[in-house]
């Protein structure tokens, strides 16, 4: 990045002078009005980057968003104040990965290529002048403030378009050729939007002015005075500024004037790329920006749809459902500029400013839920075993609900080997009253507070920053180290009355259909709004009974069931090996403890649900780190 910055002082309109690279930067006078401490609450809070992983969120084939960090590029800059931004997109850098523990292998850098995702995104959304947002993280070197001062670390620049788009040679050492080919996009600041929110420079006149002359060959022809700081103008219609392209002799493909030394051809397919020409040869690594090329281009306005600020918060739906998908995505403080994920069940909070807003919704009745279709049904009604898997079906037997003449059924599962067994326990539909009851004893307590369901950080992932489940929960009775220790746990003489009330049924259901008393210190309440869901993983932390049972309320949910990857060889793909259907008052009992230590399973809800799962825990067991780290 500090080459880069070399390159940029000397072009004319220098984005950050040589010093400042040695230097501190200043600290941040204020928040930036868009900001975050995860990638998580950015992903969740702001539409127009919504990507866990890459620096190109694409949607509907064209780019919305675009991550600026620390992985530079060679001549990647920060110009006119931030007002021209160049960066190269699109992947295939060096990098090493695992392939088994302890093992890496590095993967050489690769040239990009015109058909790559995210080149061909980004080229379309360039050919369109479709605007697209720009974010930093504290990593991005260019930046001339320390968003670290105000502990920083993504913020949302704010509109752009893509001015310019040509191919480059970048050295690379772990290439055979010594060299890949990266795509390079020069980002232009959309005036409309004002100046930008960490504009230091002069307000200058913003009426466009017509540079029609041709573009200067060399720096040495370039007379640099102090107006060089404020950027030029040129007005761009049609698209490309005719004085900065040339068609190329070669394959007659234009290319834009970018560096001093004179036009070169910036077509990859091309035998003339890269090469002067008239003398065939390349042209050297170390160039300058030709300074015309770093004119602002005048564009028409924003669509009047294109706003950063994402949408408040709907606190109170016409509906008065308040567990769909969008009550689930987080929000933005107008306070303070913080996006953050919604944390809590009952209201949303911004852990910076502390600023809350109450959510108010109604209770859903179980009976709104049940009879969501489920995506299997036209396969199977309650199960399905695969075949290979070893896993036995025993035939499904009768029980009585104490105090009825009403009939259940169950369902178990032996595993393979004596690993355990797995029971599923469905209540009849005329005997589902106490799940149903409940049910909405759970959210009436949960948005009154006196039960906090809560998103816990996630103990194990590879973002930075704080990343929280993908569910609401909350824990009672002993301390169960997978939803965060003691901190996160209430106990049982202190819970509140609906997880009571789950612990004692779970017991009932497992006496009525098995005729055994098992009995739980800790039950693990979830709370799952629409689309969310608890990933794959093993209830296998130190001190946990052999018996696990949760029931199931609210919508139909899928649970699957597959083998720990230490058991499946490294050529084989693992697939799932017993599917269950929950339905509302459904128990589902994992017996043995070889169930959670030869498999691990998920559930995957069709809409809002809740589930209490109980547990014997060890008093007083001590862990330092759990066996299995649970994600949402």
């Amino acid at each position: 990045m500090v080459e880069a910055q070399k390159e940029s002082s000397s072009s004319g309109v220098p984005a950050v002078l040589d010093v400042a690279a040695h230097l501190p930067k200043p600290p941040l006078k204020e928040y930036p009005p868009i900001w975050a401490q995860s990638r998580q609450e950015v992903c969740e809070s702001f539409k127009w980057f919504r990507s866990y992983q890459g620096g190109v969120y694409q949607k509907d084939g064209s780019v919305k968003g675009y991550f600026l960090s620390a992985h530079s590029a060679q001549r990647d800059s920060f110009e006119c104040g931030g007002k021209i931004i160049i960066s190269h997109g699109g992947g295939k850098s060096e990098n090493s990965y695992l392939i088994r523990p302890g093992v890496s292998v590095t993967r050489a850098a690769q040239d990009q290529q015109a058909q790559d995702l995210s080149v061909r995104a980004l080229m379309e959304t360039y050919q369109k002048s479709v605007p697209l947002v720009l974010l930093i993280d504290d990593k991005y070197e260019p930046f001339p403030f320390d968003l670290n001062s105000k502990d920083v670390y993504m913020t949302v620049l704010g509109f752009y378009r893509i001015i310019h788009a040509w191919a480059e040679y970048q050295p690379s050492r772990s290439n055979a050729s010594g060299r890949v080919v990266r795509y390079k996009f020069a980002f232009q600041w959309c005036e409309d939007q004002g100046q930008p929110w960490w504009w230091t420079g002069p307000d200058e006149d913003t009426s466009a002015m017509d540079v029609s002359q041709e573009a200067p060959e060399s720096s040495a022809a370039i007379d640099v005075d102090e107006t060089a700081m404020i950027p030029t103008r040129i007005t761009m219609s049609p698209p490309q500024p005719p004085s900065l392209y040339t068609n190329c002799t070669t394959c007659d493909k234009a290319s834009p004037h970018v560096f001093t030394l004179g036009w070169v051809c910036l077509n990859p397919d091309c035998r003339s790329f890269w090469r002067y020409p008239n003398f065939h040869r390349m042209i050297p690594d170390q160039l300058e920006y030709n300074p015309a090329f770093l004119s602002l281009i005048d564009f028409r306005p924003l669509p009047p749809n294109y706003t950063l600020a994402p949408d408040p918060p709907v606190l109170a739906p016409k509906d008065g459902i308040v567990t769909a998908y969008e009550h689930s995505r987080g929000w933005h403080c107008l306070k303070c500029g913080r996006l953050s994920c919604r944390s809590a069940w009952e209201h949303y909070q911004c852990p910076n400013c502390q600023d809350t807003q109450k959510i108010n919704g109604i209770i859903r009745p179980a009976n709104t839920l049940t009879a969501i279709r489920i995506p299997t049904f036209d396969k199977f009604y309650d199960s399905q075993v695969e075949p290979n898997s070893g896993i036995q079906r025993l035939p499904q037997g009768l029980f009585q609900h104490l105090g009825s003449t009403l009939l259940g059924n169950y369902q178990t599962f032996v595993l393979p080997g004596g690993k355990g067994k797995i029971h599923l326990i469905k209540s009849n539909r005329l005997a589902c009253d106490e799940a149903d009851k409940i049910f909405e004893a759970y959210q009436q307590q949960a948005s009154a507070g006196t039960l906090h369901f809560r998103r816990w950080p996630l103990r194990s992932h590879k973002l930075r920053g704080q990343c929280l489940t993908n569910y609401f929960s909350q824990n009672s009775g002993e301390t169960y180290h997978y939803v965060g220790g003691a901190d996160n746990t209430v106990p049982f003489h202190l819970a509140p009355a609906a997880v009571l009330q789950a612990h004692n049924l779970i017991e009932k259901r497992i006496f009525e259909a098995l005729g055994k008393r098992h009995k739980f210190n800790e039950v693990l309440s979830a709370a799952y709004m629409e689309k969310q869901k608890m990933a794959f993983h093993s209830d296998s932390e130190r001190g946990l009974g052999p018996v696990v049972a949760g029931l199931s309320m609210g919508s139909p949910a899928l649970m699957h069931f597959r083998a720990l990857a230490k058991y499946v060889p490294r050529t084989e793909q693992r697939t799932t090996l017993l599917t269950v259907v929950l339905r509302h008052g459904d128990v589902l009992m994992m017996e043995g403890a070889g169930v959670q230590d030869f498999y691990e399973h998920t559930v995957v809800p069709t809409n809002f649900r809740i589930a209490a799962t109980a547990r014997w825990i060890e008093p007083h067991h001590v862990v330092d780190e759990p066996l299995v780290n649970r994600r949402g």
